[in-house]
């Protein structure tokens, strides 16, 4: 089976099943994208503490958004 067909199939599932095959499916993948995904964790964790000491600013992303789209036409 292809790629296609295995995630029209999966799609079908009930939300449960389809959240346990997620988990499989990222088990699988190698440590190198685990690592990423750990490392992207702490940079977010990072952020939002030197958000919350008041270093950095936050953007609401739905005005940044908004004001983007006004800006580029």
């Amino acid at each position: 089976m292809d790629a296609i067909t295995i995630e029209s199939e999966a799609l079908k599932l009930p939300e449960a099943q389809r959240a346990i095959l997620v988990d499989h499916l990222q088990e699988s993948l190698s440590n190198k994208r685990v690592t990423y995904l750990d490392e992207h964790l702490e940079e977010s964790k990072s952020r939002f503490e030197a958000y919350r000491r008041g270093e950095i600013l936050a953007v609401d992303g739905q005005e940044l958004i908004a004001d983007l789209r006004t800006k580029l036409g």
